[in-house]
Parts: C-alpha cells; sequence; structure tokens
C-alpha cells in the first residue's frame, strides 16, 4: 500500500477485527476527575478531545487532548472567550471543518440550573472557540442528549433530552455554515420522550444509533435508528439484560459493525462495569467484558481506529463510581493480537513520536524525532498527494525543517498538511497547519 493510499484509508475508515477482551488502565495523569464530559476522536492528529464535564468544584469549561501514540493527556491552551462551564452536553467532530462542535447543556451554580441551546464551534488547528450564534428557532434549551455529525449534509443532529418544559422527542439539524436550526421530527414512530440516552453515527448505513436514557424513573434498554437520508426512525432490539441504562457511554465499531455501550445507570439505582455490543448484522445484543474499570455512569467512550500498524482500540476516561468523580482512563484493544499479527503483544512495533514546532507556523516549521531504525519524512496533503520529500533517515536524532515549500520549489498555500514520519514496521502522522 502507497502511503498516499494509507493517509486516504486513514482519513476515511478505520479497520477492526476481534475483541481481546481484556481493559487496560493508562497511567498517566490527565483531566480532574468529572463526570458527563463530551470528546471526540481526531483522526488527523491522532487525539481525542475532551470539554467540559463536571467535577467536585463544579462545572468545567476547560479543552484537554490525548495523544493516542504517547498515550499521555495535555491541557490545551484556548485562544479567546469560549463557551461557558457546562456538563451533559454533546460533542461531535466536523472532519471537513477541522472543528469540534459542542451543543447544548447543563450549568449549576449558586444561582440555580440553567440549561443550553447554544452552539460553539473549537478550531481544532488555531484552538479557537466560535460562537455559532444565530436568529431563526432554536430547540428549547436542554440538557442530557444525544447526538452525531452528518458528514454527508455538513450538519450535526441532535435528538430530544431534558428541557424547563419536561422531556421532548424531537429530532433537530444544525448547519454549522449557515447557522441555520431546522426542526426534522418524523411524525411517527419516534423513539418517546427521554433524556440522558447516547448516540454514535453508523458510518456504514449513514445513520444514527441511538441507546437507553430516562422516562420517568426508568432507565430505557431500547435501541433506535435514525436514517440520515430520511430522518425516519426503526427500532431495533432492545437490551433488558442490562437493566436498562442512564448516561450509558457508547462508540460504534465501524469494522466490526457493532454498537458498543459501556456502564451506565440502571433503574434500580446501581451502575455497570459491563460493555455491551449490538451486533448490527444479526441484530443480536452480546456482552463482551464485565471486568476492568470500576462500574460507573456518565463516563466518555472513544473509538480510536487502526493506524500505522497499531490495533484500533476503545478509550474510557471519566465517570461517576462508587467512589465519586473518576479521573482515570482505560484502553481496551479491539483485535486478538494472537491472530492479528506472527508476533507477541511485547514485540509489536510502536511508531516513533514525531514533533513539530512551532505549530501552527508561517515560514518554517521544525520537525523531531528519534529513531531507532532508517526511515523517511515526508509531506502530504490530505487527499494523500506528496507535496515535499525531506529524505531519507538513519537511526538516531532527527530534524529537518519544511519551509513551506513543494519538490519544485514553489510556496504552498495556507491550510492543513500532514507530515509522515515512515519506518520499515511502522507510520507516525503529525498534521500541521501553514497560516500565511
Amino acid at each position: 500500500m502507497t502511503v498516499a493510499t494509507w493517509i486516504v484509508l486513514l482519513l476515511l475508515s478505520g479497520p477492526l477485527a476481534t475483541f481481546a477482551q481484556q481493559w487496560r488502565r493508562i497511567e498517566t495523569g490527565g483531566p480532574s476527575a468529572r463526570r458527563n464530559a463530551a470528546a471526540i476522536y481526531d483522526r488527523i492528529a491522532d487525539r481525542i478531545v475532551l470539554f467540559g464535564g463536571r467535577g467536585s468544584s463544579g462545572d468545567l469549561a476547560d479543552v484537554w487532548t490525548f495523544d493516542v501514540a504517547t498515550e499521555s493527556w495535555q491541557s490545551l491552551p484556548v485562544e479567546g472567550a469560549g463557551p461557558t462551564a457546562r456538563f451533559s452536553h454533546n460533542a461531535v467532530h466536523d472532519a471537513h471543518g477541522g472543528q469540534l462542535l459542542i451543543w447544548s447543556g447543563r450549568m449549576l451554580d449558586a444561582s440555580g440550573s440553567t440549561l443550553l441551546n447554544d452552539v460553539w464551534a473549537f478550531d481544532l488547528i488555531t484552538n479557537s472557540w466560535t460562537n455559532l450564534a444565530t436568529t431563526t428557532t432554536v430547540p428549547v434549551a436542554r440538557y442530557g442528549t444525544a447526538a452525531v455529525f452528518d458528514p454527508d449534509t455538513g450538519t450535526l443532529v441532535t435528538f430530544a433530552g431534558f428541557t424547563t418544559l419536561g422531556r421532548f422527542d424531537d429530532t433537530w439539524r444544525f448547519d454549522p455554515l449557515q447557522r441555520l436550526w431546522q426542526d426534522v421530527t418524523a411524525t411517527s414512530p419516534q423513539p418517546g420522550e427521554r433524556c440522558l440516552h447516547a448516540a454514535a453515527y453508523d458510518s456504514q448505513r449513514r445513520r444514527m444509533i441511538m441507546f437507553g436514557g430516562q422516562r420517568g424513573n426508568a432507565a430505557l434498554d431500547d435501541a433506535w435508528v435514525l436514517d440520515l437520508s430520511t430522518d425516519l426512525w426503526t427500532a431495533l432490539p432492545p437490551a433488558p439484560e442490562t437493566g436498562g441504562r442512564k448516561f450509558p457511554a457508547v462508540a460504534y465499531d465501524p469494522k466490526g459493525d457493532r454498537f458498543l455501550v459501556f456502564g451506565g445507570e440502571r433503574t434500580d439505582g446501581t451502575r455497570g462495569g459491563d460493555l455491551w455490543a449490538l451486533d448490527l448484522q444479526r441484530e443480536v445484543w452480546s456482552t463482551l467484558t464485565t471486568a476492568g474499570p470500576p462500574a460507573r455512569d456518565g463516563a466518555v467512550l472513544v473509538y480510536v481506529p487502526s493506524r500505522g500498524g497499531l490495533m484500533p482500540q476503545i478509550i474510557l476516561t471519566g465517570g461517576t463510581t462508587a467512589e465519586g468523580n473518576a479521573d482515570d482512563t482505560w484502553s481496551l484493544q479491539l483485535e486478538d493480537p494472537v491472530t492479528a499479527v506472527a508476533a507477541s503483544e511485547s514485540t509489536l512495533p510502536m511508531a516513533p513520536s514525531l514533533a513539530a514546532y512551532p505549530n501552527p507556523f508561517n515560514a518554517n516549521v521544525v520537525l523531531e524525532s528519534q529513531l531507532a531504525t532508517r526511515g523517511s519524512l515526508t509531506i502530504y496533503d490530505t487527499i494523500g498527494h506528496r507535496v515535499r520529500n525531506l529524505g531519507r533517515l538513519s537511526p538516531g536524532p532527527l530534524r529537518r525543517l519544511w519551509d513551506g515549500r513543494d519538490d519544485a520549489g514553489r510556496i504552498v498555500a495556507s491550510g492543513v498538511y500532514l507530515a509522515v514520519l515512515e519506518t520499515p514496521t511502522s507510520r507516525h502522522l503529525r498534521r500541521l497547519a501553514l497560516l500565511r
């Protein structure tokens, strides 16, 4: 496979096979203990981006990133004013726009409870927020909603939630370019009023998968799909064995074609520490793991696709356990290394990290790493076209400068570029932002 093909596949897909069935705690410092935060996976930078939540000292408005390659958290400095602190909001990834969108949520302070219906965009290059305010009709302020991003229409799609008028069962779309809301609620069938549910995007069928939540005092065990080409809902098999769940953490596994649900609070008030999967081919629920992270609700679960020869995984962080709000981070590999490669897990090749500074840059960027073997360093655009070959590399310290020119010496335009460091056993990608 060529590097160009690999980049396109990296941007568009995420291969995955069978479960290793064993969680691993990642021993690293990170965000303070919190529940009901929201996060996305930034495929270009190979990182998780997390915003907000509620901690022991109140609501939070901080941004953190988790570098998947180095398994390290970093508090992200933010330019300018951003959203108010909140929890139980939604976060979706607008990959084409290079931004994280958040919407809705709840604030608790000395004055009481405030529900929100604002939308903010976080630029993943400049680390700056933009309030996507609109003068058109907006959904009633709410929290405990579920949302996905529809890449075909470039819209955020959200369903239901708790408002000052009670629980709703409406479906809305928001266009971040036009800053317009559209009520696309179907007449029937409907999943029914609820809050504290969760959803993930089914990239194989272009649909939103929704599970659980709360109605009255009951935690719900039903699952539904919203066809994003028609905005019509269809029921999937429920999962009564779960005891119903509110505040579950969910993700979609594209290769295994299954919807994953971790934890959540049952109707009887107990929390789950189990991982369930809904096989979307056979429409059958099964338990994948029952041991690992302590039981919790309000956690964040993010799917990380296979990249550079590494196995895909899901990353879990935060939530509320029996001991209170959690600050731990866990990983579950989604392939069995025995069947995936002819090598033990300890001998799997790891890609070297690739540092870039300054980034963003407007003239020159320095790329640094430490190589154990020979390699090469190349600059590509985001559709896989080679821009600049920075040469063959020998084992040892790596330091290369890219001056923002292509192989012909021409100055390239402002935009996002990809630095790809290749060795015989691995590839590592670093996103570069050129701002002229």
